[in-house]
This record gives structure tokens, sequence and C-alpha cells, in this order.
């Protein structure tokens, strides 16, 4: 591994996007910044030798051909955008260190059995469209070109017409990836959390995967004058939003324990005036677990105490459901493999699971699945903080690199 041409790329990239004032990265999805980013992805893979192409939704996607081109590919890969003002590493680390896998495959000329296929997807981040992992749901099935046509940006934008004039997909090469047609799919990422460092353990083996159910609340009051409208006279949208925010914390902490975290990121005040009793309030609102009950029981009760909060202050209210992703469940037998590479390499490691959502969570039922975490300091990420050291990417990418010529080898059985 080219540990210097790994670091190298990860500032090349990083260029695209970057705020100069506070050194966060600005690639939210379809912007002129991200869709760079793809183009320089797919001519970097070009440049190693793969064959190369856009599919309707932007996931560039690079395929590395094996002994037996017959075979069920292997897939690697992770996303390029970022949040607003997001990190360095988030998403970007899986494509980098995908691509760094070939060319170490090409400088030692390692051939394969099954063919090697690399993806930097597009969408990963739900801050544009309020929906995450677009590109992988485009990709496994799960989202539809007429699904597009009912998704909108935070300006209205129809998720269609971005995607449309951008469309590349070329002669159906997207059916590789047709349920059962895949031997297996493997994402490097940062954790996106304290544990691995806390633990002082270098990679985290990741058995399950949480995810979302999100909504959209809107909170209707009346507008009046802050100083002429008595107290007891208010309708005011905010307070009971502030209400409602308290009581999402106090249930995410009930249920902290059996892998619950709920959050309110996002607040929209209307008229956002010193002096104007706020009218309306938007919130959107995060609620993850691992188990599909336990979080749909979470939902429940969230949605019982909107209901009384608004009632008791007097507020109407329309709560949009805005998807719920369903959680995973990782492959063992490929955890198993990535954890004999962490013996014979002797870097630490530990299992794990996944608070946050991820692309590999999409692949859980079409292939055996599986992820790998390097740690982040403090846990930070979604942030200009996020950081990670050199060694820790180099060790990421080391399990990576041999966890995959593993899965590409036709006697490796995956159960």
């Amino acid at each position: 591994m080219d540990i210097q041409n790994v670091m190298a790329n990860f500032k090349g990239f990083n260029d695209f996007g970057r705020n100069p004032v506070n050194g966060g990265i600005n690639r939210l999805a379809f912007t002129h910044q991200e869709r760079l980013a793809a183009l320089k992805f797919s001519m970097l893979c070009q440049k190693a030798g793969l064959d190369v192409y856009f599919d309707f939704f932007g996931n560039v996607i690079a395929r590395r051909e094996g002994r037996y081109p017959e075979l069920q590919p292997v897939i690697v890969g992770s996303h390029i955008d970022t949040v607003t003002d997001g990190g360095q590493y988030d998403g970007l680390l899986g494509v980098i260190a995908a691509l760094e896998m070939v060319e170490h495959l090409n400088q030692h000329q390692i051939e394969t059995d099954h063919p090697i296929v690399i993806i930097a997807f597009a969408c990963e981040e739900s801050t544009r469209f309020n929906e995450a992992t677009l590109g992988s749901k485009y990709l496994t099935g799960k989202m539809t070109r007429d699904d597009m046509k009912d998704i909108q940006d935070n300006d209205g934008n129809i998720l269609y017409d971005i995607v449309q004039p951008l469309a590349q997909d070329m002669h159906g090469k997207a059916a590789l990836f047709e349920r059962n047609n895949i031997k297996a799919f493997l994402e490097l990422h940062i954790e996106q959390g304290p544990i691995l460092e806390n633990k002082e353990k270098d990679i985290g083996i990741v058995t399950h995967v949480a995810a979302p159910h999100r909504f959209k609340l809107t909170l209707h009051g009346v507008t009046s004058h802050s100083g002429s409208t008595p107290m007891p006279m208010r309708s005011d949208a905010l307070t009971a939003a502030a209400e409602i925010i308290l009581q999402i914390e106090a249930i995410g902490n009930m249920y902290h324990n059996q892998g619950i975290v709920t959050t309110v990121g996002y607040a929209n005040v209307y008229p956002n005036s010193m002096n104007a009793i706020p009218g309306e309030v938007s919130l959107l609102i995060d609620i993850r677990g691992k188990e599909v009950a336990i979080r749909e029981k979470v939902v429940t009760k969230i949605q019982q105490q909107i209901t009384a909060i608004c009632d008791n202050r007097n507020i109407t209210y329309d709560l949009n459901d805005l998807g719920q992703d369903q959680p995973g469940t990782f492959n063992s037998t490929i955890g198993a493999i990535s954890e004999k590479h962490c013996e014979t390499l002797r870097y630490s490691y530990r299992y794990m699971y996944s608070g946050a959502g991820h692309d590999a969570m999409n692949f859980v039922d079409i292939c055996p699945t599986s992820m790998l975490f390097i740690p982040c300091k403090a846990g930070i990420s979604h942030s200009p903080d996020e950081s990670v050291t050199t060694e820790q990417i180099a060790k990421g990418i080391d399990v990576l690199i041999a966890t995959t010529i593993d899965l590409a080898q036709a006697d490796t059985v995956l159960t």
C-alpha cells in the first residue's frame, strides 16, 4: 500500500468543497463540487485500468475483471458526498481505500477469481433530501426512478429532475446488481463515535447497523404581537416545539440501553422575529434503533407526546413520515475473515454495532455484507473537527485489502 498516495488523494478530493474559513467540506449531493469529485474518481479508476461507468443515479461504478468473469463480483465502496461543513474522512475513506486496494492488486499483479467492483455512491447523506443512502437504495432496487419523482430537496427541487439530466446509465450494466448476483459487499468507514478510541482498538468489525425512522413535524400556532398578547391567550408554536424537543430527548434517554437514539436536528421558525410570537415551527425528527420493534415503540411514544403537548397548548400540527430504513445484521463469516487478518497483522479489534446508517445496510438482503471501522478522534464526525491519523487509515486499508482478496477467491464460501 502506498500511504503517501492515499493521503494525497484525500487532499485532492477535499479540495472540492473545502470551506476556507473553518476547513469543513461541502460536497452536498449533486452539487457542482460533488459531481467534480465523482468525475475525479472515475478518471482515477480509468487510470487504474478499470471499466468505469455512471449509472442513472450518478453512482460511479468501476470493475476490475477477475480470472472468471462469469463469477459474482465482490463490491467495495462508500460515498463521496458530505453534510454541510462536514469532515474530510466520512465516506471518502471507503472510496479512496477501495481505489488503493485496486492499485495494490495491480502493483503486485494479483489476479482474483471473482471480479471486483468499486463504487463511489451518490447521496448517502440526508442533508439535502432528508433521506439517506439514496444511491445505494437505487442500486439495490429499494428506490425506483418513479420514487425519485416524489422526493424533494430543502428548496423544493424534485430529485428525478435533478438526476435525469446527469444520467449516463449504459446498456443496463446495473443489472450486475440484481438480487443474489453479488458475492459480497464490504465497506470501510470511520466509526463516527468514541468507542474504538476509548477501548484503544485499531479496527471495529461491525455486526449490526441501526437505521432511522424520520419525520417532519410542522406546528401551527398563531402569530401575534409579543407585547400586546397576554400570556394565557397565546398559541406559541415555538414553546410547544421546545417542550416536544425535550420530550423526544427524554424518551431517547429512556430507551438508550436498548440501542435507541433520538434527535431533532433542524428547526425553522416563522416569522423568526424578536417581537412576534412564533406562529409556525418545522422540526426534523430522527429516531434510530438496531431493532425495528423497539424503534417503532419509541416512535409511538413520541407521537403520543406530540399530540398531548399540542392539545394542551392549543396548537395544531402536521406530522409527515419521511421514511424508514431497516436495521441490518452483517455476515459473520466475512467478520471472521477480517478478524483472522487483524490477528495476522497484529491489529487490535473489537466486534461492535453501528449507530449510524451506511450504504452497506442496503446490501444486507441482497448479498453477504460487512463493514470495517477505524477510530476517529473523540468520536467526532459530521464536523470540520473530524480527525483520523495516517496510521489508523493505513491499518484500515490493510484489513480491507486482505479481506477483499479472500472474498474474491472462488474457494471462499460465505454462509
